[in-house]
């Protein structure tokens, strides 16, 4: 019932099209001699089921990406900036998970990760990512073919890029909910729901220099109807 994993993995991010290409945008230039960002991790995990109802769980790691595709300022600030593979980042963060049928129709399952990101060059945070995610969920099989899901998240404590002086962005929840008619043994679903419950003014952070001063609004209060049929 205890199972431990070290992992080390190897990944990058091939230059997308308009960082290489773009010759038509008077703000961002492309630059063809790219290469991929690359990103090596280190984890340990941990995996724990102390009874056939619940599961825990938790990592750490710590993982560095190198050759960082940015917008770099060019040296005439009225010819925008050009793609470049400039800098490093370093990470590090955590990772608790936990699942628990509380009976043969209720499942509750949750997890918390905390992560924080570094700037190499400057030693100074590197910004827009969160440095805490909550997520809950709760499903209900309920009689008649119906089941009741419900999913919170909340992101929390997000800082702006370096030289970036506007205020954080604020941290924001969500709420889904979801009814389903239907199951595995039978071809038709119809599921409805309805996604931000409470309608929250929820924003992802932009990149400096803040051209987009507001940063990125996500959908509001939103119905979500579907249908599906399996042949």
């Amino acid at each position: 019932n205890l199972t431990a994993k070290l992992m080390y993995g190897r990944a990058f991010r091939a230059p997308a099209f308009v960082e290489m290409y773009a010759i038509n945008n008077p703000a961002v230039l492309g630059n063809p001699n790219l290469k991929p960002e690359t990103t090596d991790t280190w984890e340990a995990a941990v995996a724990w089921q102390p009874s056939g109802s619940t599961q825990l769980g938790v990592n750490v790691y710590q993982f560095q990406m190198n050759d960082v595709l940015r917008f770099v300022p060019n040296s005439d600030a009225t010819t925008g900036s050009t793609a470049q593979n400039t800098g490093q980042q370093r990470g590090h963060g955590l990772e608790l998970e936990a699942s628990w049928n509380a009976s043969s129709a209720v499942r509750l399952s949750g997890n918390y990760s905390y992560q924080r990101l570094t700037d190499v060059q400057t030693g100074q945070e590197a910004g827009l990512a969160p440095h805490h995610k909550i997520y809950l969920r709760g499903d209900w099989r309920l009689g008649g073919d119906w089941s009741l899901n419900g999913q919170w998240n909340r992101i929390a404590d997000r800082s702006r890029e370096a030289a970036d002086t506007r205020a954080p962005t604020p941290n924001y929840e969500t709420c889904v909910l979801t009814l389903t008619k239907g199951t595995a043994q039978i071809k038709w679903t119809v599921t409805g729901g309805v996604r931000n419950l409470f309608d929250n003014d929820a924003r992802e952070p932009s990149p400096k220099p803040g051209n987009i001063p507001n940063d990125l609004p996500l959908p509001r209060r939103t119905w979500v109807v579907q249908a599906s049929w399996r042949l």
